[in-house]
């Protein structure tokens, strides 16, 4: 008898846990993979001629299997922002001048011909200048500021805050926190994944 009401109990418990974890309003999404850098693709702005479509392939050149349609490309706003006009596809692989994109938020990739001088960016050079957050929902470690890469924490940080990016080194980026402070963070995981997220 105690035995049955204990497996009624823990079944109770597991469900109710259950029904709280569905029903989490703004659920953390899957951080991305970095890849290799960022393909930049501008959106259709009013009185300026549409794009040429942007084809997928399974092999560079090889076994068409869509196209991207950049007016309704999603998925990574939250990391990027919706306001660019640009719209920007993560980069997991480069041959010759074909490139693998990520090309939807289910991360499925393909691989695509590239239109246009620079529209590639390795990541240094697309986060470097440029302004940023940390994405909310990280371990602690990944709020730190440190005085060198890896080495002598100096602050603790907040995703609220904008960072603007001085030097990237490898998965470490110089920042200036708000004209008072520099140092270094991380912004991208041990397993590739982001960390951060473009103003």
């Amino acid at each position: 008898m105690v035995s049955r009401c204990l497996v009624l109990f823990l079944l109770l418990l597991i469900l109710g846990s259950y029904g709280t974890f569905c029903q989490a309003e703004n659920p953390l999404k899957m951080r991305p993979y970095s890849g290799i850098g960022v393909y930049v693709i501008p959106k259709a702005v009013s009185g300026r001629e549409p794009q040429s479509p942007i084809y997928l392939y399974r092999e560079p050149g090889l076994f068409r299997i869509g196209s991207v349609n950049v007016s309704k490309l999603s998925g990574n706003e939250w990391i990027f922002g919706s306001q660019s006009e640009y719209a920007p596809l993560i980069v997991m692989a480069r041959k010759g001048n074909w490139l693998k994109v990520c090309y939807d938020e289910a991360g499925r990739e393909a691989w695509i011909a590239p239109q246009g001088r620079d529209a590639f960016k390795p990541w240094d050079v697309f986060l470097r200048g440029g302004s940023f957050h940390l994405l909310p929902g990280l371990r602690k470690q990944y709020y730190q500021l440190y005085s060198q890469p890896d080495q002598n924490p100096m602050l603790d940080l907040t995703a609220d805050l904008t960072l603007r990016a001085l030097k990237v080194e490898s998965d470490w980026v110089m920042v200036l926190l708000e004209q008072k402070a520099s140092g270094w963070l991380r912004w991208r995981d041990e397993d590739g994944r982001l960390l951060v997220g473009l103003e």
